[in-house]
C-alpha cells in the first residue's frame, strides 16, 4: 500500500483538457511573438506558429481560425497583462504620481520585456495597413491610454497639485505621443536609445509643465 502511495505521489496529476488548451495557446502566442519579432507579421504564418510551439502544422489554424484571429488574441493577452501591471504600479495614485507611475511601467516593459514589446509594437504598427481587427483594437487602446492620462491630470487639477490652466485633453495626446514616438525609435534602433535617461528627463519636463508653483 505504501509503495502504491509513493508511486502516485511521484507521478504528477494529469492535466485537464482546459489546462492543455491553455498551455498550447500560451505556447503558440509565445511562438507568434518570436516570429513577428524576427520577420514581421506579413511573413509569419499559422503553420510556422504551430511548428515553433511544438505542435502540428494545423493546430494554430484550428485554434485561432486565421492570422487576424491569432494577432487579435495576442493583443488581448498583452492588454490583460499590461492592465494588471499598470493597476499595480499606479494603484490609487492621481495627478503627477499617476503619470510618473505610468511612465515607469512603460520603461519597465522596454527594459525587462523587450522581445514582447518588440513583437507587439511591430504588430500594432504593421496592422495600420492590413489587419482591420487589430487596428480597431489599437484605436481603442489609444483612446483608453489618453483617457487615463486626461483623468489623472483632471484629478491633479482638482487636488490643486496641477495648474488649472493645463488643457487635460491636449496634454493626454502629447503624453501618449511621446511614449509611442519613443517606442517607434526604439524599435528602429534600440541601442541608440537610452531609455532610462529619456524617461527621467521627460518626467522632469512633465513636472515643470504641470506642477503648481
Amino acid at each position: 500500500m505504501n509503495e502504491i502511495s509513493a508511486i502516485r505521489r511521484s507521478n504528477p496529476p494529469r492535466m485537464t483538457q482546459a489546462e492543455r488548451t491553455a498551455l498550447s495557446d500560451a505556447r503558440m502566442l509565445k511562438a507568434a511573438q518570436e516570429l513577428i519579432a524576427e520577420r514581421g507579421t506579413h511573413n509569419t504564418t499559422l503553420r510556422e506558429v504551430g511548428e515553433r510551439a511544438g505542435y502540428s502544422r494545423g493546430l494554430a489554424s484550428n485554434r485561432f481560425g486565421s492570422k487576424e484571429g491569432l494577432f487579435s488574441q495576442l493583443v488581448l493577452d498583452f492588454n490583460r497583462r499590461w492592465a494588471e501591471e499598470l493597476r499595480r504600479t499606479v494603484g490609487d495614485s492621481t495627478g503627477l504620481p499617476a503619470l510618473a507611475a505610468a511612465l515607469r511601467t512603460v520603461e519597465f516593459y522596454l527594459i525587462n520585456r523587450p522581445a514582447e514589446m518588440r513583437a507587439l509594437y511591430i504588430l500594432w504598427f504593421e496592422s495600420m495597413s492590413s489587419h482591420d481587427e487589430v487596428r480597431q483594437r489599437l484605436a481603442l487602446n489609444h483612446k483608453a491610454y489618453r483617457r487615463d492620462a486626461e483623468r489623472w491630470v483632471r484629478e491633479g487639477i482638482q487636488e490643486g497639485t496641477i495648474r488649472n490652466t493645463v488643457d487635460a485633453k491636449t496634454f493626454a495626446v502629447e503624453f501618449s505621443s511621446v511614449i509611442f514616438g519613443l517606442i517607434y525609435q526604439w524599435l528602429i534602433d534600440a541601442d541608440s536609445i537610452d531609455v532610462p535617461a529619456v524617461f527621467q528627463r521627460y518626467q522632469r519636463n512633465v513636472v515643470e509643465q504641470l506642477a503648481v508653483g
